[in-house]
């Protein structure tokens, strides 16, 4: 079975555990700053993680090891339209 046929069939079914206070939609409204994370998994047969990099000159978490995605652009938003 390939990997993205195994994650559709884990997100099809039930959470084996209640979900931590971070995943609740009603906590999520509630949210500041419009925020996204890309968690890019790679379809090979020993799976993995794409991460990235922070630049240097970042003034927050600088050099360490993310995620792809952040804070919203809201530019980047308006040439969607």
């Amino acid at each position: 079975m390939r990997l993205s046929q195994r994650l559709r069939a884990a997100l099809a079914s039930e959470p084996a555990a209640p979900s931590i206070e971070g995943d609740l939609p009603e906590l999520r409204a509630q949210a500041t700053i419009p925020a996204a994370v890309l968690i890019a998994i790679t379809d090979r047969p020993e799976p993995g993680v794409i991460l990235t990099v922070r630049r240097e000159h970042m003034r927050t978490h600088a050099g360490q090891i993310a995620f792809p995605g952040g804070r919203i652009d809201p530019r980047a938003t308006a040439h969607r339209a």
